[in-house]
């Protein structure tokens, strides 16, 4: 598969492990997205609904945890702070927008922000990218979680150079 623009300019971005973090992006612009050097994916599923159990679930089977993966937040941080990966290679994890149980999702999106942080601090990058689906949602504002999640800067998408 050929790399696309968008994809070299976002593994140019997280060539920097300090731009792994939570961000959001729209569907449109995640479309845009392909293999690139540089770059390691991982999709969840689009779920009917996100609660603890499948955001833990997904996350789980994505990034491969092991078997004794204990299906709870600390459990989580354990298995995410345990990764191993080539050095180089920044881990993007595509998190769809769905609905979601807003308790839940705020503490998946701190503990995949620690995590970020985490990997940063050992120079690794780790970044989580929630893929908005505006068509979906009813709401314009959207979720209250979703408002302290920041967009993905138009740099990591090679506009505005």
């Amino acid at each position: 598969m050929t790399p696309r623009p968008a994809s070299e300019a976002l593994a140019r971005f997280l060539a920097e492990p300090a731009h792994g973090g939570v961000y959001r992006l729209k569907a449109s612009r995640a479309a845009g997205f392909g293999e690139a050097e540089g770059l390691h994916w991982h999709r969840l599923p689009v779920p009917h609904r996100w609660t603890r159990e499948a955001l833990l679930d997904a996350l789980a089977a994505s990034l491969a945890f092991p078997d004794y993966f204990g299906r709870n937040w600390d459990a989580a941080w354990d298995c995410l702070t345990e990764l191993g990966w080539e050095s180089g290679r920044a881990q993007v994890i595509l998190l769809p927008e769905a609905p979601a149980d807003g308790a839940a999702m705020a503490i998946f999106l701190a503990l995949m922000s620690d995590a970020c942080d985490h990997w940063a601090a050992r120079g690794q990058t780790l970044a989580v990218l929630l893929v908005e689906d505006n068509e979906r949602r009813t709401d314009v504002e959207g979720p209250p979680w979703l408002a302290a999640v920041p967009h993905l800067p138009e740099a990591a998408l090679g506009e505005g150079d």
